[in-house]
């Protein structure tokens, strides 16, 4: 089949999902092309298989999804997200008329801004595309409850292998090209909060609980990411560096870098006070990773106890205490990533999720596997 995977953002989570499915759909036999957004975050990465970094914001973006949509003249086209539902449905409308079928991943329902007047236009979008696909049971019971999406259109394909830890990405030493950081010393062990930077992500909090107390000398807080000490107060971070070794990264991460942080890290520190599901949670098990987190943060998988520990929100006492409890027992942190070594690699990940919505793609386009001189091939019925 030709399919054309459309990501407009080129840049985390977003990205790394998109071309894990397609490099899986790449490794199972069929023509894929991405089509990602001109900030493409993975461009040093060479992937077997066609990709455009074209898309920007506005109509720019779309001229250039149809222009390439008449050039591959795909079977189907996979929209992995879109924030403007208006321009969408016009597309869609477009794309059925040249005989095309569409299908719709919504990593969110409904975009963080304006999401009360967008709604109408949402549904409508959810009613008209082919196919819904919703990576978790709280995405599906939403898109049903709320916008009353047909069942019979909505798929339940659960998974987001991640990129990061894939063997091919090119590697990194001593977390390269981040030149405020040193390289790990012997018996360091190192505290990662990292991110966009966001008020409720609780980096507050963290700071003021690091900081009530002084710590061994082996223990390193990280702290990175974009825009990342966004509504700190910079006096926090000088008087917790009397308290702690710390390292602020405040800019964007390229994802080699990323990468090696993960690695390098010992524990994840996630104290968020809004609620929400964070890819983080599944980067940090990809790396095996243990993750202190607050029970407003949820994870498409999390087994309390093997993946971390949870801790109540918005309580500098309890958050203090879990970072003890956690930093003075290394064998318990030992356990979880032994623990974590025996799930699912992201190789078996993407192959799983690649098969899921080859079948997907199958039923939708009318293609069936015919068996010819013990092989498969797929034929237009």
């Amino acid at each position: 089949m030709r399919i054309l995977m459309v990501e407009a953002s080129g840049r985390g989570f977003l990205c790394h999902y998109a071309h894990a499915l397609c490099l899986g759909l790449h490794e199972a036999g069929h023509k894929v092309t991405l089509i990602t957004g001109m900030r493409d975050e993975l461009i040093d990465w060479k992937v077997p298989f066609e990709k455009l970094a074209c898309l920007k914001t506005g109509r720019h973006g779309w001229r250039c999804l149809k222009r390439e949509i008449k050039r591959l003249q795909p079977d189907a086209v996979h929209l992995q997200w879109i924030d403007n539902p208006l321009s969408a449905i016009a597309f869609v409308y477009w794309a059925k008329r040249q005989g095309i079928r569409v299908i719709y991943t919504p990593h969110n329902i409904l975009p963080h801004r304006a999401r009360w007047l967008n709604m109408p236009a949402y549904r409508i979008l959810y009613h008209l595309v082919d196919r819904i696909v919703a990576r978790d049971r709280h995405i599906a019971w939403g898109l049903e409850e709320i916008f009353d999406a047909p069942r019979r259109k909505t798929v339940f394909l659960a998974g987001s292998p991640n990129l990061l830890a894939h063997p091919t990405l090119p590697p990194a030493s001593s977390c390269a090209g981040l030149v405020e950081l040193p390289g790990k010393q012997t018996g360091e062990f190192r505290l990662l909060f990292f991110g966009h930077g966001c008020r409720r992500k609780g980096l507050d909090l963290l700071l003021q609980a690091l900081g009530n107390k002084n710590w061994p000398s082996h223990l390193h807080l990280v702290v990175a990411g974009e825009e990342v000490l966004r509504g700190i107060d910079a006096n926090s971070i000088s008087k917790l560096r009397n308290r702690l070794h710390t390292t602020v990264i405040n800019r964007y991460v390229p994802p080699v870098a990323v990468s090696a942080l993960l690695r390098e890290a010992d524990l994840m520190l996630m104290p968020y006070v809004k609620q929400c599901k964070s890819p983080l949670m599944d980067m940090a098990a990809a790396f095996c990773l243990p993750v202190l987190r607050s029970d407003r943060v949820k994870g498409a998988s999390f087994t309390e106890g093997l993946h971390g520990l949870t801790i109540p929100h918005d309580d500098i006492a309890e958050l203090q205490k879990g970072i003890e409890k956690l930093t003075v027992e290394p064998e318990r942190l030992q356990r979880m990533r032994m623990a974590m070594e025996s799930e699912e690699t992201v190789l078996d990940a993407i192959r799983r999720l690649s098969e899921e919505h080859i079948r997907l793609y199958t039923e939708l386009c009318g293609v069936s596997f015919r068996k010819s001189s013990g092989t498969f091939s797929l034929v237009k019925t």
